[in-house]
């Protein structure tokens, strides 16, 4: 594991244990799928992540949460340079909760990620050409 990822993941430790017990957090409301085994509470994206995080990097941040089925950190096809987003697919629903609630809003070297969740409705909002079929 990269020091950068261990780094991260004891900070991101010490946000959870001493972080609010509530119902809610920081960035926003916990979200729960209450068990649920639906396929689409398991697929997330991830945005605003640092251009010189690697593959592994990120493979690893997110694999702390939980299994991962698989991840993609997104690339520029002719640099090779990351494009500052990737997508995860978790094994489990409730990891995918968790990766939400634990590392949306972390800080990252300059940047603020934004992790949520990937449905019609994200599609919708933020590329509205998109049509889900």
């Amino acid at each position: 594991m990269s020091r950068m990822v261990t780094q991260i993941i004891s900070t991101m430790e010490t946000q959870v244990s001493n972080g609010p017990s509530g119902t809610s957090l920081p960035n926003g409301p916990v979200i729960s799928t209450n068990g649920a085994t639906d396929d689409s509470k398991t697929n997330l994206i991830v945005n605003y992540l640092p251009q010189n995080m690697t593959q592994e990097e990120f493979k690893s941040l997110f694999g702390s949460i939980g299994e991962i089925e698989s991840c993609k950190l997104v690339r520029d096809k002719i640099t090779g340079q990351s494009l500052g987003y990737g997508f995860v697919n978790y094994v489990d629903p409730n990891d995918a909760d968790k990766a939400i609630n634990t590392l949306n809003g972390l800080k990252l070297q300059t940047k603020t990620i934004k992790v949520v969740a990937v449905d019609e409705n994200v599609f919708q909002v933020n590329f509205p050409a998109i049509k889900m079929i």
